[in-house]
């Protein structure tokens, strides 16, 4: 988790997967909806950018 220098209210989770199998799973997983659910109303705004490495 990284935290902005300018802004100390936005937060980054910067994830490698090896897989998008395993990526999928982890999504899946009870804690991510549990995360969900106590930062409901707390999160302004969620973004997800699935990306590729390029070589």
């Amino acid at each position: 988790m990284h935290q902005d220098i300018e802004n100390e209210n936005l937060f980054l989770f910067y994830e490698n997967w090896e897989n998008r199998e395993l990526w999928q799973i982890h999504m899946n997983n009870k804690h991510l909806s549990e995360y969900m659910k106590v930062t409901e109303g707390a999160v302004e705004e969620f973004t997800l950018n699935e990306m590729t490495k390029i070589d």
